[in-house]
């Protein structure tokens, strides 16, 4: 019985310590995200956007939409920023989340 309570107690551990490390990477690419969406307010040049160094690890860029994905715990998750633009002004900054 004792062998079957240790054996029960690692594996609470281990479920615990994996639950933890989904939820530090969430917040993790979230905190990305939201950061990247706050250094364009409207009104600055989109330009800036566009030339951004970036942390990320998949961008789309177009004349006047901008977005950066950034992976949560597990590839499905992403974390969007999306910057839109009009006559080269940042219009919009958006942080999203899709699982």
């Amino acid at each position: 019985m004792r062998r079957l309570a240790k054996w029960m107690a690692g594996l609470v551990v281990l479920v615990a310590g994996g639950v933890a490390v989904v939820v530090a990477m969430e917040n993790r690419a979230a905190g990305k995200a939201m950061a990247f969406c706050d250094r364009f307010k409207p009104g600055t040049a989109f330009l800036e956007a566009g030339q951004a160094e970036i942390d990320r690890q998949f961008v789309t860029l177009s004349d006047d939409e901008l977005t950066v994905s950034f992976y949560g715990a597990i590839p499905p998750s992403l974390h969007l920023c999306t910057v839109k633009a009009r006559d080269g002004k940042v219009t919009l900054a958006r942080y999203s989340h899709v699982d």
